[in-house]
């Protein structure tokens, strides 16, 4: 906003002509001051122009321009024989002085608040008639307008600021969270698989369910709490990724394998069409792992018949990857917040209904650690890809 009454008083000042002076002066947020802003033929500090007014205090002193009176009253006042209020009146072009002088309320976007006064000299060489009133009052305007865009862009980057203080804090909560899951949760598989060993032939099969129970749920909780880690990391740049050349259409056929067991179980089927590249491929392998994993988990998550297709093929000087189903699919106007963190489209059908909303959106950020980018087709009750 200052900004803004700067440029406008440089405006004026290369017009003194028409304008021999101008003070422009903010209202602070209490009402109880004015400051000025901008000026223009004069100087800050002289008696015509004072840095500071109190808006809160009597302005018929013949020293004071009446701008608590012009709030008041929320109309444009006239300032008659400035000679005897104040001495060295600013000339401007002219060798006489102005006479007479003209204080206008700033409109600001809300009713009956004003975002500041305009104190303007009148040419001593033109009559202040109509005319000259409505360049005035065009002159307001337009510099209300700079100052309303100037306050809007604040209040919008304050705005910003604070949702990406809280983003971080939220980042920070959750990583020392994981942290403190984390400890118990190793101290648990340990003790977990030794007992599921050694009591596999004495447990009745309710038992054995309860406990199959338990381990399922632990590594549930163990991969989120990864995931949360992982994506900590990321958010504080200390992600440390190795890139070394890797045969990528062989290591992806090879990941997404993993799966096949469990989607054919489900009554759907996996298609593998990794095509031989020309050459390897430099890959962080435990990035690229993490993202072929969460693509096909994500997309048997919310398939229930059909089939999930991993296609790996180059395009140009890159190498592209597709992980298609014949799911439930997205509603359209929920694709552009599909990868945006602790996102979850809501209402959607799936097999499982755990899950942090941060799966999709750590996938982009190790996309982007490999230069590369990540789009979603999708139709309801059609398919995603």
């Amino acid at each position: 906003m200052q900004e803004a009454c700067t440029i406008a008083s440089e405006t004026l000042a290369r017009h003194s002509q028409d304008v021999p002076f101008a003070l422009i002066y903010l209202v602070d947020s209490d009402r109880k001051h004015a400051r000025l802003s901008g000026v223009a033929g004069t100087s800050m500090d002289e008696r015509i122009s004072p840095r500071i007014v109190t808006l809160d205090e009597d302005d018929t002193d013949q020293e004071r321009w009446p701008l608590a009176q012009v709030l008041r009253t929320e109309t444009m006042q006239v300032v008659e024989d400035l000679g005897s209020r104040f001495p060295g009146v600013p000339p401007g072009t002219w060798s006489d002085p102005p006479h007479t002088a003209v204080v206008l309320p700033i409109p600001s976007n809300k009713a009956h608040q004003f975002a500041g006064l305009l104190v303007v000299g009148i040419s001593s060489r033109l009559k202040l008639d109509q005319p000259y009133c409505s360049f005035l009052e065009l002159m307001t305007t337009q510099i209300a307008t700079a100052i309303a865009n100037a306050q809007a862009y604040e209040e919008e980057r304050k705005r910003a600021e604070a949702l990406a203080e809280l983003d971080r804090a939220k980042t920070a909560f959750f990583s020392n969270v994981s942290h403190e899951f984390r400890t118990p949760l190793t101290l648990m598989l340990s003790p977990l698989e030794e007992l599921s060993t050694t009591l596999d032939g004495q447990l009745q099969p309710d038992q054995r369910e309860q406990l199959q129970l338990v381990q399922r749920n632990r590594l549930r909780l163990q991969k989120l709490v990864n995931t949360l880690l992982d994506f900590s990391r990321i958010e504080a740049g200390r992600v440390q990724a190795v890139y070394e050349p890797k045969d990528l259409a062989t290591y992806t056929a090879e990941l997404a394998s993993v799966f096949r067991s469990l989607i054919e179980q489900a009554g759907m089927s996996l298609a593998i069409d990794c095509q031989t590249l020309p050459e390897p491929v430099y890959v962080d392998r435990e990035m690229w792992e993490k993202i072929v994993l969460n693509l096909i988990s994500n997309a048997f998550k919310f398939t229930f018949e059909g089939s999930v297709t991993v296609r790996l093929q180059p395009v140009g000087d890159f190498v592209e990857l597709s992980v298609a189903d014949t799911g439930v699919g997205i509603p359209t106007d929920e694709l552009p917040r599909l990868f945006e963190r602790f996102h979850r489209v809501s209402g959607m059908r799936s097999r499982t209904y755990e899950g942090s909303g941060i799966g999709l959106a750590l996938v982009q950020e190790l996309v982007k650690l490999h230069g590369g980018t990540i789009r979603v087709t999708s139709q309801v009750d059609c398919g995603t890809t």
